[in-house]
């Protein structure tokens, strides 16, 4: 069986094996999970009930957003990362949780502060309590950019270093956590990896492999549920 991702052929047995494996080893299960398939905007739905386990298995019913959110338990929700942020947002006293993508698009279109809002209208979150975790990601030292599209955005300006000629580190991560006191998180419960997935080899990363074909690239997963 294999299937075809931006025109390249991928032993899909292989990915399954993979997501299989790695799921069983944190205790999670590949029926009860939903795939993202990222779209670099910042669309937040409820995890569909339709797609659970189906959008593990076949890429075409994956779920194009960039973020997901659920309060019902036994349900994992499973994003495909490299470089971006993945987010995690856990309310522990509504039992509430999100999964989310950012890029700098999303990050620019202030993915985070969504996310908070739609979690406390639907789920009755209060911000205060709201405990977020950002994953392994490029960290500023290793996102350089010459020319960003965000130079001359005052917003950005803070969160950007001028290193030679036109070429800048972005910083993800700062405006991130920006956006998120913003959106009243706690300080104090917002915790950041310091991995980074540019520098470190345990994890793929879409700018240390940029260079090769699509097929031959790869992605680490971020998996959170509620048991």
């Amino acid at each position: 069986m294999a299937n075809s991702i931006l025109g390249k052929v991928v032993n899909f047995n292989e990915v399954l094996k993979n997501r299989e494996k790695f799921l069983s080893g944190i205790g999670a299960d590949m029926n009860k999970s939903v795939c993202m398939w990222v779209t670099h905007g910042d669309e937040i739905i409820e995890a569909p009930s339709e797609k659970i386990g189906v959008s593990m298995k076949d890429y075409k019913k994956a779920v194009k957003v960039d973020g997901m959110l659920t309060n019902k338990k036994g349900i994992f929700l499973f994003l495909l990362i490299a470089d971006c942020l993945p987010i995690i947002l856990f309310d522990p006293l509504n039992e509430a949780i999100g999964l989310i993508h950012a890029g700098w698009k999303g990050v620019d279109l202030e993915i985070v502060k969504k996310a908070v809002k739609i979690m406390n209208k639907e789920y009755g979150s209060d911000s205060e309590n709201i405990i977020v975790g950002i994953g392994p990601c490029a960290q500023k030292e290793s996102y350089v950019k010459f020319d960003p599209d965000q130079k001359n955005d005052p917003k950005w300006k803070p969160f950007l270093e001028l290193v030679g000629n036109d070429k800048y580190k972005i910083d993800l991560i700062g405006l991130t956590k920006k956006h998120l006191i913003e959106a009243g998180i706690e300080a104090g419960n917002i915790f950041v990896s310091k991995i980074d997935t540019v520098s470190d080899k345990r994890f793929f990363s879409h700018v240390r492999e940029a260079s090769l074909p699509i097929e031959k690239q790869g992605r680490f997963a971020c998996v959170v549920g509620l048991r």
